[in-house]
């Protein structure tokens, strides 16, 4: 591995604030083109959340600038770029094209059952009372009946149709292929851990070490990462988003889609993994 070659990995931060400006363009935050169907709806909510956490991140590393880096939360960016990766995947779950008007109410029925039960659950361990009015109105058997009735629903075997009713996960959610299988895998375990206050999660949590907490992967990489893995997945949802709703072709240029579609690129992060795999195998 050559010197030069490490010199040329750097944090880009100016790229993930580019395509923020970008997407605002075309998000709830600037809207200038009203939501018709039930698939717009969700994924314009989608958008405007990968949006605002990619603003959380460029701001992050404002604040953390201003006290020479002593004070940048690395454990707050790679969260918010681990839910940036969680949102892709529904994100592109809901947009999928070719499927039935049936199959696109049947996965907003699940999100609907997700929520029934989830505010439920929170509103009980607060000791809201269930017997209250508003609680009996978040009764949506009407989402079960319909779902129930769903062509997925009766031809699903037992199993699959105890999963559908759970509200816990969605139905037959399909891989991404932004990543393989591994990397993705990796990725998301390395952001995932900085949620949680686990070895990993503190071992690289800022840029101050500890001989307590000592991991190989250090801020730097993770931070690396964490940006790359923001920039990668926002541009492709915002790159379908694009494709999804075309009226919003009017309110971009066309530099600025070439720039989404630039950044759709995984070879910058791909190249710095090779970097840090030979040095490692190396030691």
């Amino acid at each position: 591995m050559t010197k030069k070659r490490e010199t040329q990995v750097r944090l880009r931060i100016h790229e993930l604030e580019e395509l923020y400006a970008i997407g605002k363009k075309i998000s709830l935050m600037n809207q200038t083109r009203d939501a018709t169907t039930l698939r717009t709806f969700q994924t314009e909510k989608i958008v405007e959340k990968v949006l605002l956490h990619c603003n959380s991140i460029v701001k992050l590393f404002i604040i953390g600038r201003e006290s020479c880096y002593d004070e940048l939360d690395s454990s707050m960016i790679a969260s918010a770029s681990r839910n940036i990766m969680d949102a892709g995947k529904l994100y592109f779950y809901i947009a999928e094209r070719g499927i039935s008007k049936e199959e696109v109410e049947f996965r907003y029925n699940l999100q609907n059952l997700n929520y029934e039960k989830n505010i439920k659950d929170i509103l009980k361990k607060l000791n809201y009372s269930s017997d209250a009015f508003l609680f009996r109105v978040l009764d949506m058997g009407y989402i079960e009946n319909a779902l129930r009735n769903s062509s997925r629903y009766r031809n699903a075997d037992d199993k699959g149709k105890k999963q559908i009713l759970s509200g816990k996960n969605f139905y037959e959610r399909k891989q991404l292929n932004i990543f393989d299988q591994n990397t993705a895998s990796a990725i998301y375990n390395l952001l995932s851990n900085s949620v949680h206050c686990f070895y990993l999660g503190l071992s690289n949590n800022s840029i101050n070490h500890s001989i307590a907490f000592n991991s190989y992967i250090d801020v730097t990489m993770l931070l690396i990462i964490a940006v790359e893995t923001a920039i990668i997945y926002t541009s492709h949802i915002l790159n379908d988003y694009l494709s999804l709703r075309k009226i919003f072709n009017r309110d971009i240029s066309k530099e600025e889609k070439n720039k989404i579609k630039s950044l759709m690129n995984t070879e910058y992060l791909m190249a710095y993994i090779d970097i840090q795999r030979e040095k490692f195998n190396q030691d």
